[in-house]
């Protein structure tokens, strides 16, 4: 499904001379007649222009999708679910693409705890926490000030602030959290099959430690020249080329 021009978008293209909301209808059009190599020209370039959006990511790796790009079509649904995180259509075709994926790490399950709390800051963007918390922080203000004026009175209605406080805090905690992540934490996908994993960042002596294939989701730890070392989610560390792996925004 090929999503319409997103209202941010128009905005943005009435800002810019080179017109990028006329480059997002001609890949839609390119989409419905099947030419996506067409489509996903336009698309970048939108890219190229510095416009991005969840809709134009998910396009896009549904482009990547349908000529077999495998990575690249994670590398785009990875990039629309951290804008859109509660979107099931872009989560869906993310797990239609890892399941075409030749290499998938099974971890185990997580602490029940653990795997709620990682949900809860999953579900959310870093911005809709920050404004949930403000608006718990809002109505707290207006509790307190209705109970110290005698308008709410009880425990009932100091126990309701208190809980509220709570929740405030953990909201904040996990803003905290995901901000801090973000900050510190980078990933990219690797974007080409066989990629061989060497101990150090050049060719010559260096041990081939392992052999990656497109799609899967690294963290990067550091860059040299021309490499990369990532980490996979199972632990298992080395240097890719830089050409073989494909930033996260």
């Amino acid at each position: 499904m090929t999503r319409k021009i997103p209202l941010a978008l128009l905005m943005f293209g009435v800002l810019s001379a080179q017109i990028p909301e006329t480059l997002f209808e001609d890949g839609n059009k390119a989409m419905g007649d099947g030419n996506y190599t067409d489509a996903i020209q336009a698309y970048e370039s939108i890219l190229e222009l510095g416009f991005e959006n969840g809709d134009l990511y998910y396009n896009l790796g549904n482009a990547y999708y349908r000529i077999h790009s495998i990575g690249l079509a994670a590398w785009s649904y990875y990039n629309a679910l951290s804008m859109k995180p509660r979107d099931k259509d872009i989560y869906h075709n993310l797990q239609v693409t890892q399941a075409r994926q030749v290499d998938r790490i099974e971890m185990p399950k997580p602490f029940i705890l653990l795997d709620l709390y990682r949900r809860a800051k999953g579900s959310l963007t870093f911005r809709e926490l920050i404004f949930f918390g403000s608006c718990l922080l809002f109505i707290e203000a207006l509790l307190v000030f209705c109970i110290q004026f005698g308008w709410f009175a009880g425990f009932f209605h100091q126990h309701i602030v208190t809980l509220m406080i709570i929740v405030t805090l953990g909201v904040h905690g996990i803003a905290v959290d995901k901000y801090f992540q973000n900050k510190r934490s980078h990933f990219g996908v690797i974007t080409a099959n066989g990629v061989n994993t060497y101990s150090g960042p050049y060719y010559g002596e260096n041990t081939v430690l392992f052999r990656i294939n497109e799609g899967i989701r690294v963290e990067i730890q550091q860059t040299q020249e021309n490499w990369i070392e990532i980490i996979l989610i199972d632990g298992k560390k080395g240097w890719v080329p830089t050409e073989s792996m494909r930033r996260l925004r």
